[in-house]
């Protein structure tokens, strides 16, 4: 399938996720009531370190399926599927076993910060959540085949109908009383469909069904191996993004409300996540061939600066909006009394803004092969928010989790990494500053203080649609400053060279430099 369309398809399905959870969320909310809604996060973070048994391997299984398939190699490609099946498979009966090992332990673990019911509502939900993880997990090595054979339409396409199909079947349950529990279930089965899609696809479809004999084992070690710091890099995001919840269930009396006052903070941090990694992935690949065509530190550096400005533009535009107006947002779209859900969004969002805007430079460091130190420096990451987490959680439980996690992230992730991208990329951090800031910094202040104008108007009392518009003023006054003086030549004609296709298409005149 054509690569356009598989960028197309992920950037439909990025909406699809963004606008189901943002309509969806407030409405579960109301449902279930807070503290069970802190329940339900809790659990999800819970589950969700289970699926790192993956231990990193997709990665590395479309690369193998890839190298098969472009060799036109079947057999081999059948014997790979049968090799990724049997290991799948053990992970996910491990995933059972250690799932329901954790299931027996969870009133030791959440007696403090649970109530018995509400460890009993736990227990119900995680019989559930860690099913779905084994049978995501049992039938990746098809997921990733799908992927390999680049059908975008069946692996993206798939996963934006089950969406939708998700959230309105999970609207029904919850009309119908079915609390979290149905919408667990019903995330279960979405599940399955979703999967069966994918195995039927691989091996009715293209009739690489897996064979078990002559079975190169070798091939798991080998696979470990080159996915063992990708693995490491899976943990710590995952600690930094999903430990604060969990150790709140351990250490904090009461924890189901804070939970869900952090978890929707926390849910709006995932949206600025989404929407950072989507511009990385498609401005990224050209950064290999630029490694092996032997390009110098200056290359490198102007590289890092081009790409990251363009991530900074977008991200930095939504921060400052956010700043001025998340308050207003949240409090419309979950509840006056998730009000201090703002603060967990917007404190983890400022180190998250930089660490995604330099995420090009993670990105060279692995098209160098020197990407071992950076994964280490993200489990200290990861160790050093744990431990900062669960002492500042003794002070004050919600104001404690989030200043140990922007503390971790900040030290580690940022002043580390540059310090890194210094020593073995060779930028210099005073120039890449200067061209990451260049243009783009006043533009963002004078929106920040047009944004603090317009909040003093009080056009909040008219609800969204006053939202709307102190949105929309800040927006506007950003694009228009961009325009005149804060985008380079560059950056202008990626903005203009669509409408100068359009034109061209209807009036085949030749394009229009609307950016000069």
């Amino acid at each position: 399938m054509n690569r356009k369309t598989g960028v197309l398809l992920s950037y439909i399905l990025m909406a699809v996720e963004i606008f189901s959870t943002l309509l969806f969320t407030p409405f579960l909310i109301r449902s279930l009531g807070r503290a069970e809604y802190g329940i339900y996060q809790l659990i999800m973070s819970v589950t969700a370190y289970l699926a790192l048994l993956d231990l990193g391997v997709g990665n590395s299984v479309i690369r193998y399926m890839s190298k098969y398939r472009a060799e036109k190699d079947k057999l081999s490609q059948k014997q790979f599927l049968g090799v990724t099946t049997i290991y799948y498979f053990a992970i996910a009966i491990i995933v059972l076993i250690i799932g329901t090992i954790l299931r027996y332990f969870l009133p030791s673990f959440f007696k403090v910060g649970l109530t018995a019911e509400e460890i009993s509502l736990a227990r119900k939900l995680f019989s559930v959540t860690m099913c779905t993880t084994a049978v995501s997990l049992a039938t990746s090595g098809f997921a990733n085949a799908v992927i390999a054979y680049e059908r975008f339409d069946i692996s993206k396409g798939t996963a934006i109908v089950m969406n939708i199909i998700k959230v309105l079947a999970s609207i029904v349950a919850l009309k119908l009383g079915f609390s979290s529990y149905g919408i667990v279930f019903i995330h279960l089965l979405v599940t399955i469909v979703t999967r069966a899609v994918y195995v039927l696809f691989i091996i009715v479809k293209e009739k690489v069904v897996p064979v078990f004999t002559g079975v190169k084992f070798s091939f798991v070690k080998e696979i470990i191996s080159y996915s063992l710091f990708i693995l490491l890099q899976l943990i710590a995001t995952n600690i930094n993004a999903l430990s604060d919840q969990v150790l709140l269930g351990i250490f904090a009396k009461g924890a189901s409300v804070i939970i869900a006052v952090y978890g929707v903070g926390a849910q709006v941090l995932q949206y600025f996540k989404t929407i950072g990694s989507h511009f990385t992935s498609v401005l990224m690949p050209g950064l290999v061939r630029l490694v092996h065509s032997g390009a110098d530190s200056k290359v490198y550096e102007k590289e890092m600066i081009r790409i990251s400005r363009i991530v900074f533009m977008a991200l930095g535009m939504i921060f400052t909006v956010f700043a001025f107006n998340g308050m207003d947002f949240v409090v419309l779209w979950a509840g006056e009394e998730y009000r201090e859900a703002f603060y967990v969004a917007i404190i983890l969002m400022f180190p998250t803004m930089f660490s995604y805007t330099e995420g090009v430079g993670y990105q060279l460091l692995q098209a160098m092969k020197k990407h071992k130190t950076p994964a280490i420096i993200q489990v200290v990451s990861a160790l050093l928010n744990i431990v900062l987490t669960i002492l500042l959680i003794k002070w004050k439980p919600l104001e404690g989790a989030v200043i140990g996690s922007f503390i971790a992230l900040f030290v580690c992730e940022l002043i580390v990494m540059n310090i890194m991208y210094k020593r073995e990329i060779g930028i210099s951090l005073i120039s890449y500053f200067k061209g990451l800031l260049k243009g783009t910094l006043p533009c963002l202040l004078i929106s920040a203080a047009l944004g603090f104008a317009f909040n003093r108007l009080g056009l909040i009392k008219y609800g969204w649609l006053g939202f709307a518009v102190n949105c929309a003023v800040m927006v506007a006054v950003y694009a228009i400053t961009m325009l005149i003086f804060g985008m380079n030549s560059y950056e202008k004609q990626l903005v203009f060279k669509p409408f100068n296709k359009i034109h061209k298409r209807f009036h085949k005149k030749g394009d229009i430099n609307v950016y000069r």
